[in-house]
């Protein structure tokens, strides 16, 4: 069971906005319109594409959280293209529902400087995950893939040049 947890962090602040010991948030913020939220853990929450409507317009958010959110999906990353002049940092570990065909929606986030993609299972050769996203974004430190993972079977001890090769050619398209 994951704990779930919601934190802000604004423009200018150094304290974290947390729930009360109800899990209820004070809104007073809310009644600066120019309010700024450059911070956002959702850690295992049930945030889905419809609750990311909630932020879109922060265009200042830098670091994005999303451990272990069962509902983050491919469709909740083709959505974060509305932060690609801002977000700086995104967590994206443990998301069950996230494939490769999602994580290619993050070539739009052009700012992007760290990404953590760790404990994602449907990702069945994360060497050629890593090779993917190096490419689409060059600036990005990745965690959670590396390029070594999945390009050789650990199988058999004695492989041989083409076979090597065969494997690497077969993941490609089976990333």
């Amino acid at each position: 069971a994951t704990s779930e947890t919601f934190h802000m962090l604004f423009a200018g602040q150094s304290e974290w906005l947390r729930p009360d010991s109800r899990g209820r948030f004070s809104y007073d913020f809310m009644s600066t319109p120019d309010t700024q939220i450059e911070e956002v853990d959702l850690s295992g929450t049930l945030i889905n594409h419809n609750g990311l409507e909630n932020l879109v317009n922060q265009n200042k958010l830098q670091t994005l959280s999303l451990p272990g959110c069962p509902e983050v999906d491919d469709w909740f990353l083709a959505r974060l293209h509305v932060f690609g002049e801002s977000l700086l940092e995104l967590d994206l570990s443990h998301c069950s529902r996230i494939t490769v065909g999602g994580l290619t929606a993050l070539q739009n986030l052009r700012k992007l400087k760290r990404l953590d993609i760790s404990g994602l299972p449907q990702l069945q050769n994360p060497g050629l995950v890593w090779i993917l996203l190096e490419e689409i974004l060059p600036h990005c430190r990745v965690t959670g893939a590396e390029y070594e993972q999945g390009l050789i079977q650990p199988d058999s001890q004695e492989q041989t040049e083409d076979h090597h090769e065969a494997s690497t050619h077969t993941g490609l398209r089976h990333l």
